[in-house]
């Protein structure tokens, strides 16, 4: 069976057919070589998902279904680490849990500002290739202004004894070298994920698991 593509739209949607960007049709006509009349789905990013024909330049919209995200709603706060790759690796696993929200954060040992519009580009080709629903939205903050997060801290207390998680929830990931000692006080609740000390984006990604599939 050919591989049925998944396109991200960003809405407002035209009532009958959808306008695909150029790097959509680049993609299906001379990669893929898709032919026009073929189905393929498609999504706002906002949570609504579609199957409709490939026009050759768009899409003629079909049947459309809203999806609802699970809880909790998790925000990854992040302090990126210098490679562009690994920025990449962080941005895409994410996505594909359906993290709700990434906030790149500076702290007193970050190395690098990363560009939000590149996070975002890696985010929505992620959405893509998981076929999902919802755009993991992306920003940048100082980390003394996240709202209440668990800060990620081998001295903290196991992440699986929170328990079952639910609502709002912000899980702030240190830079190589970790968060600074004033930065752990500036918030009393610290999590681990055992003993061991984990690379940035081996913890940001494990600590998203846990919260969103790991309680029960």
């Amino acid at each position: 069976m050919r591989h049925q593509p998944h396109l991200y739209v960003p809405g407002p949607w035209a009532p009958d057919e959808l306008k695909t960007g150029p790097d959509h049709v680049k993609h299906l006509d001379r990669v893929l070589r898709y032919p026009i009349g073929d189905p393929v789905s498609y999504t706002d990013g906002t949570g609504t998902i579609g199957h409709g024909t490939w026009t050759g330049d768009g899409v003629i919209r079909g049947d459309e279904v809203s999806v609802a995200l699970n809880p909790p709603n998790l925000t990854m706060a992040v302090a990126p680490p210098k490679s562009k790759e690994r920025q990449r690796f962080i941005v895409e696993k994410l996505q594909e849990m359906s993290v709700r929200r990434l906030v790149w954060i500076n702290t007193e040992r970050s190395q690098v500002r990363p560009r939000p519009d590149r996070s975002e580009s890696w985010a929505a080709s992620a959405l893509e290739q998981s076929r999902g629903a919802w755009l993991m939205q992306v920003a940048v903050a100082e980390y003394p202004e996240l709202q209440n997060p668990f800060v990620a801290d081998v001295a903290g207390m196991p992440l699986a004894e929170g328990g079952r998680w639910v609502g709002d929830v912000t899980i702030a990931v240190g830079p190589e070298g970790g968060f600074t000692e004033t930065e752990i006080a500036m918030f009393s609740n610290h999590v681990a994920l055992g003993s061991g000390v984990l690379r940035t984006e081996t913890a940001a990604i494990s600590l998203a698991a846990v919260v969103l599939f790991g309680a029960s």
